[in-house]
């Protein structure tokens, strides 16, 4: 019991701390609240656009009622590729009390329902690598490319 009892403290206090750092924050800032508002805008079937912080990352999930067209995911793209600059995210990361760069913004669209559902999934990063102690200009990509996850995106 001696030599167990020190294994599970060890094991506690490591899943707590693990824990402790994957709160997830809602933001709600200014630019955030623009750019909801430009996305409901390019359709009628936005229904819902969400922004949430998870360290070191940013989510963003907008929701539409139907499965939209290449046109509009598109559009959607575009806008957020727009308002994903290193000062938006500075803006948010500061609404968070994250004192670092935001790693990942990672854009999810879900459309549809039942058999109809689908989800295209995009992602851009502030890091060329995932090695964030190197600040070197050739390593920093600033949220300027863009890549769509294959595996999960698909609308029928």
């Amino acid at each position: 019991m001696k030599k167990i009892l020190p294994k599970l403290v060890m094991v506690f206090m490591t899943v707590t701390i693990i824990i402790g750092c994957s709160v997830t924050h809602s933001v709600n800032t200014k630019s955030t609240q623009e750019l909801a508002k430009d996305l409901k805008g390019i359709s009628g079937s936005v229904e819902n656009v969400k922004f949430t912080f998870t360290r070191p990352n940013l989510l963003i999930t907008v929701d539409v009622t139907e499965n939209p067209g290449n046109d509009a995911v598109e559009s959607i793209l575009s806008k957020v590729k727009t308002f994903a600059t290193v000062d938006s995210m500075n803006e948010i990361a500061r609404s968070v009390k994250w004192k670092l760069e935001i790693s990942e913004i990672r854009l999810v669209i879900n459309g549809g329902k039942g058999d109809q559902a689908g989800r295209r999934v995009y992602f851009a990063r502030y890091f060329k690598t995932y090695d964030a102690s190197d600040n070197s200009e050739e390593n920093i990509d600033g949220y300027k490319t863009w890549f769509e996850e294959a595996e999960e995106s698909s609308f029928k």
